[in-house]
């Protein structure tokens, strides 16, 4: 057993993550978030002009299958690993409290111009701290529009 008491937490976990995940090829995700503010004009209003959506990136990020669809008509699962140093970035952008509370303001997530949907999040940590996000991810029908 360990005394963390004495430790103090000095950002190394986050580094060696960031490094491994540009290591394997590390690549970039974007979160899909709801706009900030909603249209005020009248089509806006009644539906008729479409809300954009903010995409934000999170780089690097390693996304890989998870699971085989094990039944028909079964998606597949996918798991994206990313850095906390990029999710940090974002939610300081964002002024939101934590990683969680920004995966969880999310609509989706776009890997290579395909949608896919949150389906849970995960953050391992070090001495309080999160150094990676996991996600799993389910994949939509469709392609983003790019």
């Amino acid at each position: 057993m360990a005394d963390l008491s004495t430790q103090n937490p000095c950002g190394l976990a986050q580094r060696v993550a960031t490094a491994l995940l540009r290591a394997n090829g590390g690549t970039t995700a974007c979160l899909q978030m709801p706009p900030l503010q909603g249209d005020s004009t009248n089509a806006g209003q009644i539906g008729l002009d479409a809300p954009g959506f903010l995409s934000l990136p999170l780089a690097p990020a390693v996304f890989r299958k998870a699971r085989i669809a094990m039944q028909d008509g079964q998606l597949p699962k996918y798991e994206l690993l990313i850095s906390a140093d990029a999710v940090t970035a974002q939610v300081t952008q964002m002024q939101l409290n934590s990683g969680e509370a920004l995966f969880a303001m999310a609509c989706g997530v776009v890997v290579a111009g395909k949608l896919f949907l949150i389906e849970a999040v995960s953050a391992s940590e070090s001495q309080g701290q999160a150094y990676l996000y996991r996600l799993l991810l389910q994949e939509t029908c469709g392609e983003w529009p790019v």
